[in-house]
């Protein structure tokens, strides 16, 4: 099968699906969207991917299997989730629906991210959203995103004495994260309604623009490989059914994420040569920073049980409502780089909301990793090392937003909604529970009911959610040993990054071309230069809206 267009989009998610649907509005631009997972078209979105509590994130159908990352230098690899859905991580995550501030942007531009600085991607955001609680300059009224907060008096009593004890530690509590950039407390703005989820495909990909006939959705279909004639990509193969397939475009917009983008560019025989020879891929462009410069944020989570009276309502459907912008006033950071995310459910399940959590989370990492090929490049997934840590300043930062998470938890107001404290780890029983499954149902109402026991019943099935903790040690030892569980969030970045010319790690330039490379493109959280000091699905439907218009106005100005 051989299909033609003028543009042909590489991957469903965050980004490609606002691609798709900016690009088709002209209807004179022949437009394909190829998706390696399911489609979740208007009238057939999965309950659990429509759902306000993120239950989507534990059904493994709509992930890449066999991925796995290394966290910490010298640290050993395990599970990494990447979405694959139409939609992408927008259809599975937890929705929160920060832009980070404007200091992340014009570091852009100071990179060499020419025109995207925060007052040129200020329109592009303010195009995506609906803000449902503020209006003014710095807000969309009519975009395909609703944006909104859960009202303070909803919030659990643990949530809301985190905040109170914030405020006692001069860090006041504000409204509206994304037009306020000081440190504080905020509502944690959500990508949803009440009627559930607002994913990239929901809110981009309407039944009207499916009806366009320049645009066609190709879902189940597996990029396998660019296709290159000379330094020149003349479109894309792919595998759908166990048949091969090849799209022929004028050009080529790779949105795969940070992690698969690259993975196909080196697959294809674009990346550093000698890397690309060792895993027996013939090199056809050397483009040394394909890959490299991996960024992503990462996290302690401090659980604790929780009082009844301090717990979750059953009527707000919610993963967190509220967190905390933290500066770590650090010679060469970034404001706001810490950020603390406060929770009091952690499953859909009976246990959930017996448990609450502080999240203690570097924003704006120094550390950088890679993702290259494994040795058979064409066989494995691709070998992700995020190198957490590996730069010195990211371990004194780290001690910094885990220090204060304890002391948070310790404040008097706040330790009698809670009780013992315990370190959450991809292997805990906590994590596995959420596992959709009869016997995860079963095992969840068990746990509830032990949680809810007299103390010494309750600690043993503490003992076997996590590893308990002592939140009054605060040594640098003990910080330390703390770090070991740190965890990646799922916000890689910087994989093709802008960048200048002279930059020989710059893969793409201001409009998203891959330099070196004719005819191709990628738009998605790969090209950031840095990981912006917010969850990436916003700033990535943003990347996708800025880059859309840009090639828009080309595509104008070459058919004038």
């Amino acid at each position: 099968m051989q299909i033609d267009c003028d543009v042909l989009i590489v991957g469903g998610g965050a980004a490609g699906c606002v691609l798709a649907s900016r690009l088709s509005e002209d209807p004179a631009t022949r437009v394909v969207l190829l998706e390696a997972g399911r489609d979740t078209p208007p009238g057939d979105v999965p309950a659990d991917i429509n759902d306000t509590f993120p239950i989507a994130y534990f059904n493994p159908g709509y992930f890449w299997s066999g991925l796995s990352a290394r966290t910490n230098v010298g640290g050993g690899a395990a599970a990494y989730s990447q979405a694959r859905v139409m939609g992408g991580g927008s259809s599975v995550m937890g929705m929160w629906a920060l832009r980070g501030s404007p200091a992340d942007y014009d570091a852009w531009r100071d990179a060499g991210a020419t025109g995207w600085g925060w007052d040129d991607v200020l329109p592009s955001f303010r195009r995506l959203e609906r803000d449902l609680d503020f209006a003014g300059p710095l807000h969309g009224a009519d975009g395909p995103i609703p944006v909104r907060r859960h009202p303070r008096e909803s919030w659990p009593g643990f949530v809301s004495a985190l905040v109170e004890a914030c405020e006692r530690r001069q860090l006041p509590a504000r409204e509206d994260a994304n037009a306020d950039f000081a440190d504080g407390t905020f509502p944690t703005p959500f990508a949803n309604t009440v009627a559930g989820r607002v994913s990239s495909a929901a809110g981009y990909l309407t039944e009207a623009v499916r009806r366009r006939p320049n645009l066609r959705v190709i879902a189940d279909a597996a990029a396998t490989t660019l296709l290159l004639d000379g330094h020149r990509v003349t479109g894309c193969g792919f595998r759908s059914a166990g048949r091969d397939g090849t799209v022929r475009a004028v050009e080529t917009v790779v949105s795969c994420g940070a992690i698969n983008s690259p993975a196909l560019l080196l697959r294809s025989g674009i990346g550093p040569a000698e890397e690309l020879r060792r895993a027996g891929v013939s090199p056809l462009v050397d483009r040394p920073g394909v890959g490299r410069g991996l960024q992503n944020h990462f996290v302690v989570n401090l659980a604790t049980w929780l009082a009844p009276e301090a717990r979750q309502s059953a009527a707000l459907r919610t993963y967190g409502v509220a967190c905390a912008r933290v500066s770590s006033q650090l010679a060469g950071t970034m404001s706001g780089d810490l950020h603390l995310q406060f929770m009091a459910k952690l499953s859909a399940y009976a246990h959930g909301d017996r448990l609450g959590m502080v999240g203690a989370a570097l924003y704006s990492p120094h550390s950088r990793g890679s993702v290259t090929l494994a040795t058979d490049g064409l066989a494995l997934p691709p070998v992700v090392d995020f190198r957490f840590l590996s730069d010195p300043i990211d371990r004194v930062r780290m001690h910094k937003a885990i220090a204060l998470g304890l002391d948070l938890l310790c404040d008097p107001q706040v330790s009698g909604t809670h009780g013992d404290v315990f370190i959450v780890v991809p292997s805990s029983l906590t994590r596995r529970l959420n596992r959709p499954s009869l016997r995860n149902q079963l095992l969840s109402s068990v746990i509830a009911a032990m949680l809810d026991a007299p103390p010494a019943i309750r600690r043993f099935a503490l003992d076997r959610v996590g590893q308990r903790i002592d939140p009054t040690e605060r040594s640098a030892a003990h910080l330390d040993a703390l770090l070991e569980n740190v965890m990646p969030v799922f916000h890689p970045a910087g994989t093709c990054a802008m960048g200048r010319a002279d930059d020989p790690i710059a893969v793409t330039d201001p409009s998203c071309r891959v330099r070196g490379v004719a005819g191709l493109r990628v738009v998605d959280a790969s090209i950031m230069p840095t990981v912006p000091t917010a969850n990436t699905c916003i700033p990535t439907m943003m990347v996708a809206e800025h880059a859309g218009a840009l090639i828009a106005a080309e595509r104008k100005a070459v058919a004038a």
